[in-house]
């Protein structure tokens, strides 16, 4: 499993060291919980009195940003509400932790909503204040090397963009000016998603479309086409290698242009001490509404009776009651585990079967003595020879993700360099795992080693300067997070998708919800955020409470006499 941070535990005891603490019988003891004696309050969002209110218990399996996004907007409406997280860290996959004197970072390489051009931006207002964190934004996405040495840099600006891959491959200029013109189309598009679609009425609906009605024709040309199909429109290998590469090649091409914009517009930066701090921001806002979470929890099953989600059962045993459930879990594990697969339809069935989901990581970490002082922050260099991960899974071409803007993560005069080897091959690493430990971590090393060599060839001084080797496998991150194939999101956003998302409820269902990244397709904490925030209102919707929505200034819980 990914560590538990001592810096993590020493955050949350701090946070929690001066409220008082209560637990009922069956809780365990690390259950975190203000007293808030017999009511709930919350601010009232039209005045400046506190309101108090009858609790409504609502319970949520999962305390990664979907859980704790859905936790705290329902603190907002007057909610009890206890998260059970089965690892012990808040924040999901959205991670850091310690390796020697490194702190390896997982999660954030760029966060849509940094800066004040993007809607989003007054989302994450909501919830945490923005103003508080430093975000860098890239001059220079990625670089594409071939063995020859030749490059394409992917600037965030799209003039520089444009004619860098004028200049690099003038035979494809046709298809450039034409990819550019349409990426140009999209920096007026603003998403923010309206109402879900679980309660949103026609009119609702019709302003969406309204809004995206003059893109209509650009998606329409590109939604059809993945990364590495659109890729095989241009002649020039190293620009079609870039193109295939500006996200997952698996992943829509409109995706990719939708995030350009946000980096020429300087909407989607990088947040300074990592994916761990940023987590910790959302869960100090949760914890501070007098939201509960319990650690070490992991629910296996959920109770229902008279098709009613009335509670759910840990891996210890306990139960636990509540007026509604909220699963922001794995969705495999949560349909067809947790419930059984009782609960599904023709049309779920069909998704679960044939989308993608992302895949799954061999996630290499390494601290080198050396600063590489004017690299791009990620590079991708090729292997001598395919780098075999798998029986299914080799490698031509590694992406470095070179951490030298962020000092906060490596000793001074050191870097830290991550690289997200993807497979699909689950299996075959939970077998290896399983049956051959040691030749588990012979493959670990073997690997890491390998990429070492990619390293010291192309910069030199890595080899010898390595202080620190960290390796988490496709095994790592299905123990850590419980997503299913080891996934390290959740839907990938592909051409047969498209942008839709699913439902937050499941069919014949009732006081049960579904929200995070298995519900909201193309991955990324945006989506996710949307989708706790939206479960949240689907809730107050159907108990007849008007929505509100309280900023972190006007959040204070009452102190009590």
């Amino acid at each position: 499993m990914l560590p538990i941070n001592s810096q993590l535990t020493s955050h949350i005891l701090n946070l929690t060291s001066n409220i008082p603490l209560v637990s009922t019988k069956k809780e365990s003891s690390n259950l975190l919980t203000p007293v808030i004696n017999q009511k709930l309050f919350y601010y009232d969002f039209w005045g400046p009195n506190y309101k108090a209110m009858e609790n409504k218990h609502v319970i949520i399996i999962g305390g990664g940003m979907g859980g704790l996004s859905a936790g705290t907007y329902l603190r907002m409406n007057g909610y009890d509400t206890t998260i059970f997280e089965m690892s012990g860290n808040p924040g999901g996959l959205c991670t850091s932790w310690e390796r020697k004197n490194y702190k390896v970072d997982l999660c954030i390489h760029w966060l849509v909503g940094s800066g004040k051009g993007s809607s989003f931006y007054e989302r994450w207002n909501e919830l945490i204040r923005m103003e508080e964190i430093r975000f860098v934004n890239h001059d220079e996405y990625f670089r594409m090397e071939d063995q020859q040495g030749k490059y394409i840099s992917v600037f965030t600006n799209l003039d520089l963009l444009e004619s860098e891959f004028l200049l690099k491959a003038p035979e494809d200029e046709k298809e450039i000016r034409k990819f550019i013109k349409a990426v140009r189309k999209f920096l007026s598009l603003d998403l923010i998603p309206g109402k879900s679609d679980d309660i949103a009425n026609l009119w609702e609906k019709m302003k969406v479309g309204w809004k995206l009605l003059p893109y209509l024709p650009c998606f329409a040309s590109y939604i059809k086409y993945s990364c590495r199909d659109y890729s095989k429109k241009f002649k020039n290998p190293l620009l079609r290698k870039t193109i295939e590469y500006l996200f997952d090649p698996e992943m829509s091409i409109v995706f990719s242009m939708m995030a350009i914009t946000w980096f020429h517009k300087k909407t989607a930066g990088y947040p300074i001490g990592g994916s761990l701090n940023f987590a910790l921001k959302v869960y100090d806002r949760y914890i501070e509404s007098g939201g509960a979470i319990n650690f070490g929890a992991k629910v296996v099953k959920i109770l229902t009776e008279n098709n009613k989600a009335i509670g759910v059962e840990l891996e210890n045993g306990e139960t636990h009651f509540a007026e509604y459930i909220i699963s922001a879990a794995d969705g495999h594990a949560t349909i067809f585990e947790m419930l059984g697969g009782m609960y599904t339809n023709e049309k779920l069935l069909e998704f679960y079967k044939t989308a993608k989901t992302f895949p799954s990581l061999v996630f290499v970490a390494l601290g080198i003595r050396k600063d590489f002082a004017g690299l791009p922050r990620s590079v991708f260099l090729p292997a001598a020879k395919p780098i075999y991960l798998d029986p299914e899974t080799k490698l031509s071409e590694v992406g470095f993700y070179i951490h030298n803007f962020d000092k906060t993560l490596a000793p001074a005069g050191s870097t830290l360099i991550t690289c997200m080897l993807e497979t699909r091959n689950y299996d075959y690493w939970n077998k290896l795992h399983r049956d051959d430990p040691a030749q588990y971590e012979s493959e670990k090393k073997r690997i890491a080693g390998e990429l070492i060599e990619i390293l010291d060839k192309r910069y030199g001084g890595a080899k010898e300067n390595v202080e620190m080797i960290d390796v988490a496998t496709p095994v790592t991150f299905k123990n850590s997070s419980g997503n299913w194939k080891g996934s390290f999101e959740g839907w990938l956003l592909t051409p047969e998708t498209g942008f839709r998302r699913l439902s937050h409820t499941l069919p014949g269902l009732d006081n049960f919800y579904m929200c995070g990244q298995w519900v909201a397709i193309g991955g990324g904490l945006p989506g996710v955020l949307s989708s706790g925030r939206d479960t949240a209102e689907i809730i107050c919707h159907k108990d007849k409470i008007l929505f509100k929505v309280i900023s972190p200034e006007k959040a204070k819980v009452p102190e009590m006499a």
